[in-house]
């Protein structure tokens, strides 16, 4: 009985020859990354805050909304939103605005519960004292809770940006022409599946190492006393 053994050669000249290529789709990834990241931010403080609500009929839909969106695996949401919505109410969106949406309420959820548990951790005597010198709810808020907020929930934060940027690689399933997009015509064209996707493997763990870095400085330079 003979086994034949398939020896795979590494050809390393076609993601080489198309590594701008590779780096603009980084870029993609990046800036929509990015710009979900703060839609997420601003959302998932509102919903934090609703959470908080001594209303029910607030705390409880805020609540809904944490618990739905974190169960939905972001491979649906994006059929969903990119198919699912324009076939059923006709509304339609290109690929980027489809990503943008997605990964904004997605990350909405756990952005949400950090800053809910970042509220939280301040000493309620503050609030208190707040009202004692006549602040208002918005004003405590602002110049109060939130400054030391943002100190306590930055490791966090970094934390779903990072869990974001790897979640956009899946903007490639509804034509994003990100880094995956191109490793894929890379992998199609030439058949260098291990090249193509390492190389995508390098970059995000470089992009991570560089935001990580970031993170840990800005926490060290805004750390409370």
């Amino acid at each position: 009985m003979t086994a034949a053994v398939l020896a795979y050669v590494f050809n390393w000249g076609p993601v080489l020859d198309r590594w701008d290529e590779f780096l603009l789709g980084a870029w993609v990834d990046v800036w929509v990354t990015g710009l979900s990241f703060a839609l997420a931010c601003c959302l998932g403080l509102g919903i934090a805050v609703l959470r908080l609500s001594g209303t029910a009929l607030l705390r409880w839909p805020a609540f809904a909304y944490v618990q739905l969106i974190r169960g939905v695996p972001l491979l649906v949401f994006l059929y969903w939103v990119y198919f699912g919505i324009a076939i059923v109410v006709g509304l339609s969106f290109s690929p980027i605005e489809a990503a943008i949406i997605v990964l904004s309420l997605t990350g909405s959820a756990y952005t949400a519960e950090i800053f809910r548990g970042g509220l939280q951790a301040i000493d309620r005597g503050q609030v208190e004292a707040s009202r004692s010198l006549g602040l208002g709810r918005i004003a405590t808020y602002r110049h109060v809770l939130l400054p030391q907020t943002i100190r306590i929930v930055i490791p966090p934060l970094g934390n779903t940006f990072v869990g974001l940027l790897k979640g956009a690689t899946l903007m490639s399933i509804i034509a994003v022409q990100d880094m995956v997009l191109v490793a894929t015509n890379v992998n199609i064209n030439y058949f260098t599946p291990f090249e193509a996707f390492t190389a995508i493997a390098v970059i995000l763990v470089a992009l991570v190492a560089v935001f990580s870095a970031s993170v840990s400085v800005l926490e060290r330079t805004l750390r409370l006393p």
